[in-house]
């Protein structure tokens, strides 16, 4: 063999019979060793791995294949793939492998069911090619059967927890209906009769008597509003709003508004530019009443309440993260912050109803908005030196 300089390419020119010879062993054992791989590639693949014969006949299979069946190599052979597929799948399938040989498609993908040979369901991922031969006729199918049965048993179980738990929604917005009416109903029924002693009876009552009926419009009061918080609490998940762009200022703005309409006066407020977020709107007011109402009802005595509310600089600064983290700080009395996971509990008071009216649920419902819309809340306070809370949500 010599070679010859051809526009900056040397080319080998074979002279002789023995190069020629020299190059079809060398051609022999490239092809004799690139199917020992293809070999051992196949046999040891870590996923099914099949040769189909264009009728559907299996020509060649794995061991991996045969462990995701059931069958011995020798049982497999002796059937077609049309045998051991389900017959709601197997349309599906011979679709695909019918465009495949019209030459319509090169490749196809899909979930469908074998028959183990024990009885039960194999669900596999298939992915198949065709190899055809130099004049293009089809010779096999090339198949790759990745066992996925574990992942729709997840998602099975998944869709079964999902359906769970829309029932047992619609049996708490049931179960709230009927508290709305039977519980609030008769207590309203309680106020009426208790102003109609007090008009029609207040000349025979004596003052016990007359503070044994403020009494009872006092706990009527409380029992409405623990009722009311229940439910709010209760439908958090099952009653919000679809989410829309809300302006967290104008929701702000609005509930001091409404605050002070209510008797919340006396009060300095700080408010800087707040974002815009992806949110239910009546939940965001609800969040930021139930913060601002706290303040209201925890505030010093003789001491002009003072709030600021703020985005912290590091969710400024960092807007890739998606998140903006909001704060509320007070001068208010504060509290010990050993409480602080306590206190976003339902029905947990750091102070008797005699000092503080509520109900306990503030805060838990507050929790609940908040992880509705993927974020967090948590609190920070010194006994006597206000309080603060810091709200995460996404953009």
């Amino acid at each position: 063999m010599s070679e010859y300089f051809n526009g900056g390419d040397i080319e080998p020119v074979f002279t002789n019979n023995d190069d020629i010879a020299q190059l079809k062993q060398v051609e022999e054992q490239l092809l004799d060793s690139g199917q020992d791989l293809f070999r051992l590639a196949f046999d040891d693949a870590a996923i099914g791995m099949a040769l189909v014969a264009p009728d559907g006949k299996w020509l060649k299979v794995n061991r991996a294949l045969c462990e995701i069946v059931g069958y011995s190599q020798t049982d497999l052979l002796g059937t077609t793939f049309q045998e051991i597929t389900h017959p709601d799948d197997l349309e599906t399938d011979l679709g695909y492998v019918g465009k495949m040989l019209a030459g319509e498609i090169r490749t196809y993908q899909m979930e469908k069911r074998y028959f183990h040979s024990s009885g039960h369901i194999v669900w596999i991922l298939l992915s198949v090619s065709l190899v055809r031969d130099k004049n293009q006729q089809p010779l096999y199918f090339i198949s790759q059967i990745q066992d996925i049965t574990p992942r729709k048993q997840a998602e099975a179980r998944l869709k079964s927890l999902v359906i769970e738990l829309e029932r047992s929604n619609r049996d708490l917005e049931d179960f709230a209906s009927v508290v709305s009416h039977d519980l609030i109903s008769p207590l309203h029924k309680i106020q009426i009769l208790s102003e109609y002693l007090k008009e029609d009876y207040s000349k025979v009552l004596d003052k016990q008597g007359i503070d044994y009926l403020n009494r009872i419009g006092q706990v009527r009061f409380r029992m409405q509003s623990l009722i009311e918080d229940l439910l709010s609490f209760s439908l958090v998940t099952t009653q919000g709003q679809l989410f829309t762009e809300v302006d967290l200022n104008k929701v702000i703005l609005l509930v001091i508004s409404d605050l002070q309409a209510d008797g919340f006066t006396d009060i300095s407020l700080d408010l800087d530019e707040l974002p815009t977020i992806s949110a239910d709107s009546g939940q965001m007011y609800q969040l930021f009443q139930n913060l601002l109402s706290n303040s209201f009802k925890y505030r010093k005595p003789e001491v002009k309440l003072f709030i600021k509310i703020y985005q912290t600089q590091k969710s400024q600064n960092k807007p890739s993260n998606n998140q903006c983290e909001i704060v509320i700080e007070d001068n208010g009395i504060g509290f010990d912050e050993a409480y602080v996971k306590q206190i976003f509990e339902p029905c947990q008071r750091l102070h008797n109803s005699t000092e503080y009216e509520g109900t306990g649920l503030g805060l838990a419902i507050c929790r609940r908005i908040v992880e509705r819309h993927g974020g967090s809340i948590s609190a920070r306070s010194q006994l006597g030196e206000g309080a603060s809370f810091i709200i995460t949500l996404p953009f």
